[in-house]
């Protein structure tokens, strides 16, 4: 009995020890390139053959940054169908008599992130084309779709930023105007869109010789002192078509100015002020109407170019109840991963675009997704999303060695920097990677999570 005891307790030992030794075996068998073991997590799995290549801590809560959106696209992508177009409408119960729409014009926000300028242009040749040259009510905006839309809190000192904007029902051009210099002497700057009583006084720019302009961003600095964008710096004939935005007047305000801005610049007049109101679109007939690009491409600019408003936007539009709101449209995406069959044990949810201090996902549930969305029926549009290495969006200038071979999502915040999606090595078999990097920020940390990569994607898969 002793020797069988003892001979249980030596296999125990060596059970423990093993188990062990495998928790921590990825890191020992794998050169993190500098970067600290306790501040890294990696996940990576063969698609073809579903083995887990590597992991590493895959199991810790980890700050995703914009990795996030790839749990955004595939709920978007699910909940809505890639093919599936955001619409648009302008309707009224008023009549239309010798050019004159006698009444409101009802604009039905539909929370579209992609709405710009061109857009606005076209509905507004569609009222013309539907009789109207004058506008005797307001222009009504009804924004009852969303009851509310999750937070990005802890970003206050990026508040001017165009990537701190709100999602909304009546998204136009993100709520930013764009300057473009035009080094013209009756028209120096042009606005897009065009903001109607907004004036540019570039009185204090100061003019150079130089023969280069670089980012006119960096240039340049706007100043909003009222309906006036006031610039300062100094600027070129090198800069001429160049363009920047400017964030100052906001949110219906801002979709008001656009609007009567194109409507005035087209030979419309009115609208007379504007209100938020509720009115059933049955109420009246539609005079005019837009759709965007379908979800698959939406998608697509979201993740290629990493943009928030996109993400969160995408997040209420693919909620599919009756309260749509931040709390029902979160409790959603879970829903969502539930029936996946991801756990979802390691995720916090703030918004879905990773603009968060508080979000957090797993690397193993971030592989687990990329692994769903690899053998799904919308696994062209989820992979068509992803920025590519050395050819396009937040990758075109990074991972050179191995261009077209990485279909990576990225992702940035201080002392976050992480990357999702899949490689192909030299065999042709598809991988998905997943590393990020939570830990004290150094200039040396992208250059090191990059050659990370490279080394896993250089392993036997």
């Amino acid at each position: 009995m002793g020797k069988s005891l003892k001979k249980k307790q030596w296999h125990l030992a060596w059970c423990v020890g093993a188990l062990l030794w495998g928790s921590v075996h990825s890191a020992w068998a794998l050169d993190l390139s500098g970067l600290k073991a306790n501040e890294v997590a990696v996940y990576v799995q063969n698609m073809e053959t579903g083995r887990t290549v590597l992991e590493h801590r895959a199991d810790a809560a980890m700050n995703p940054a914009s990795t996030m959106k790839l749990l955004t696209a595939w709920y978007s992508l699910n909940r809505l169908s890639p093919d599936y177009r955001i619409r648009t409408y302008w309707h009224s119960k008023a009549k239309i008599e010798n050019g004159v729409l006698q009444g409101d014009l009802v604009w039905r926000g539909s929370g579209d992130p992609t709405l710009d300028h061109n857009a606005l242009q076209e509905m507004l040749q569609q009222l013309q084309a539907a009789g109207v040259k004058h506008i005797q009510g307001p222009l009504v905006l009804d924004k009852s779709l969303w009851q509310g839309v999750p937070t990005a809190e802890a970003f206050h000192d990026d508040s001017d930023a165009a990537f701190t904007v709100e999602p909304d029902t009546h998204m136009l051009d993100y709520h930013v105007v764009w300057l473009q210099f035009l080094n013209q002497e009756q028209e120096r700057w042009k606005l897009f869109p065009p903001l109607a009583g907004v004036k540019v006084d570039d009185s204090q720019l100061r003019w150079n010789t130089q023969s280069s302009c670089g980012q006119l961003k960096n240039r340049v600095q706007s100043q909003w002192l009222g309906s006036t964008i006031l610039l300062k710096g100094s600027i070129n004939a090198a800069c001429t078509d160049q363009t920047m935005y400017s964030k100052g007047v906001v949110g219906d305000e801002f979709v008001y100015r656009a609007f009567t801005g194109l409507w005035q610049g087209m030979g419309g007049t009115g609208a007379d002020g504007f209100r938020v109101s509720t009115t059933p679109i049955a109420a009246g007939r539609i005079l005019a109407k837009h759709q965007s690009a379908p979800v698959a491409k939406v998608v697509e600019t979201m993740n290629k170019y990493s943009n928030n408003v996109i993400a969160r936007s995408l997040i209420l539009l693919a909620d599919t109840g009756n309260k749509v709101g931040a709390e029902h449209a979160l409790q959603q995406v879970r829903q969502q991963l539930q029936h996946d069959g991801i756990d979802d044990g390691a995720v916090v949810l703030e918004n879905g675009s990773g603009l968060s201090r508080r979000e957090r996902v797993s690397a193993r549930m971030m592989g687990t997704l990329l692994n769903k969305a690899y053998h799904s029926p919308y696994r062209e549009a989820f992979w068509n999303s992803l920025p590519i290495a050395g050819v396009d969006g937040t990758l075109r200038k990074r991972f050179k060695p191995l261009t077209g071979r990485l279909h990576l999502k990225t992702g940035t915040l201080d002392n976050v920097h992480a990357l999702a999606g899949y490689g192909v090595d030299d065999a042709g078999q598809t991988v998905s990677i997943v590393v990020m990097v939570n830990g004290k920020d150094t200039p040396q940390t992208l250059t090191q999570m990059d050659n990370l990569v490279t080394s896993i994607m250089a392993m036997p898969h």
